[in-house]
């Protein structure tokens, strides 16, 4: 998909030329790549008029169920997505016994060939594209598909700086059959998860932790596990943590790094929209000279100076998609508790009058929730038609000015608040209940313009959603 050099003397001949077609429309013009497998050609379409890559899986492989199974996995796959970041597919086919696939052509290079050629990238440019990588990687998640192959040498740069997903082969989606039912471990074992290392179920969260290994390859020029082969490598990351990374490096760039991989799904960040929206935003000042101690490990150091930048006290609660129901960590301060009523103040706009709550006239969706300090940041509205991490399905009243937000008094834990946020309250307004029974639960106060609500917000477990499970 990519002008990526070939080279005959250490390649097989799979018996494929220049010159011949595919399908009767798709002529091959180079070979980009090659594998014991299939091969990669540059091809034009000569029913479109245009340049497409062609993947080719070889009678040989044809022979062996299970290859054949990923290959139309992956043509299922990719071809559910439609995303400018994913690389998108054109058609599938068989012609002279050749089983191939045929994808948009990249004019470009792989993020692995640019590592090679430069070894290490800019904070700034490796923010840029774990992001836009990110948000491909949300997109083929909304579809149900799990990547479960995230790494550098799958990750495309076009020439006009476009960033492209690619390489599907060994996706999961439902319907397809359980590729790791046997105990085997799919992926390339320099970034895997450690739950795919020890052979546990995965979810979204794992390709969150594949992507942050190939940040952390990007800013320090080397990989954070090192050993004597690939499958001792995979292991460290369930016995170890990461190396530190450089202190030069930002503090809030080190700490968004730090949080995609974390071992446990838990701790990490809950989806690739949270880590595309802290990368994003991600502040990148630098430390100063001289500001880390002396004594200090490197990585206590950057949490030190870290503790004294507001904006980063931002991107830490950012980029943790608030999401452990009655665990929440808001609260507000003593004085300061929200009265469970929807007659104060009258009804605010964009809300209805249901019993005791406030209901949303439309459905309203939002991005992750951001705290400073002890104050709740204003939530990002998102289209709910489009991905999403938060809904709301029922407000209730605050005193005048915003709570201060402490960890110790839960939010979720006071009675009134309980009450009205319960998992039956939230049912009453659900289009589907027994769809959202499981989801995560909590509140986050907005200011309406004329005066503060506490909105009661649930996102599914995966993190993240799109269309809207609310019911007017």
């Amino acid at each position: 998909m990519t002008h990526r050099p070939y080279d005959a003397r250490v390649q097989p001949d799979f018996g494929l030329r220049a010159g011949m077609r595919l399908g009767g429309r798709y002529r091959l013009e180079d070979r980009l790549g090659a594998g014991g497998m299939g091969e990669v050609w540059r091809a034009f379409d000569e029913a479109l008029n245009r340049t497409v890559a062609v993947k080719t899986m070889l009678p040989t492989a044809a022979q062996d169920p299970d290859f054949v199974r990923r290959f139309a996995d992956e043509a299922t796959a990719m071809a559910r997505v439609n995303h400018p970041a994913v690389v998108a597919i054109h058609d599938v086919g068989e012609s002279d016994g050749i089983t191939y696939l045929v994808m948009e052509f990249i004019d470009g290079e792989s993020l692995a060939q640019r590592l090679t050629r430069e070894r290490r990238l800019a904070p700034a440019e490796t923010m840029r594209i774990i992001a836009a990588a990110a948000e491909g990687l949300q997109a083929v998640h909304d579809q149900g598909i799990l990547h479960r192959d995230i790494k550098p040498a799958n990750i495309m740069l076009r020439a006009d700086g476009g960033v492209l997903i690619t390489d599907f082969g060994i996706a999961r989606h439902p319907g397809s059959p359980g590729l790791t039912a046997t105990g085997a471990v799919l992926g390339t074992p320099t970034y895997l998860s450690p739950e795919q290392v020890l052979g546990q179920p995965v979810d979204r969260r794992s390709d969150v932790y594949s992507l942050g290994l190939v940040a952390y390859e990007c800013l320090a020029g080397e990989k954070p596990f090192v050993g004597d082969n690939p499958y001792a490598v995979a292991l460290q990351r369930i016995q170890e943590e990461p190396k530190t990374l450089g202190t030069d490096l930002p503090p809030a760039v080190l700490l968004l790094v730090e949080r995609a991989l974390q071992a446990d799904p838990e701790k990490r960040l809950p989806s690739a929209l949270s880590l595309a929206e802290a990368a994003r935003r991600v502040e990148l000042t630098p430390v100063a000279a001289g500001r880390t101690g002396e004594g200090k490990s490197p990585r206590r150091a950057v949490l030190a100076a870290v503790a004294g930048v507001l904006i980063v006290g931002a991107i830490i609660a950012g980029i943790v998609v608030r999401g452990r129901g009655g665990d929440s960590d808001g609260a507000s301060a003593a004085g300061n508790k929200p009265k469970a009523t929807a007659t104060a103040g009258g009804v605010p706009g964009g809300f209805v009058a249901c019993g005791d709550v406030f209901c949303p006239e439309t459905p309203m969706c939002w991005n992750g929730f951001v705290q400073v300090g002890t104050q709740a940041m204003p939530p990002v509205s998102r289209f709910c038609p489009g991905a999403h991490v938060w809904e709301t399905f029922v407000a209730i009243t605050l005193p005048a000015g915003p709570p201060v937000l402490d960890s110790a008094a839960p939010l979720m834990k006071q009675p009134d608040v309980a009450k009205t946020c319960s998992a039956e309250a939230m049912a009453q307004h659900s289009k589907d209940p027994a769809a959202t029974k499981g989801w995560r639960r909590d509140v986050w106060p907005v200011d309406s313009g004329h005066g503060w609500l506490l909105h009661c917000v649930a996102q599914p477990t995966s993190g993240s959603s799109t269309g809207s499970a609310f019911k007017p």
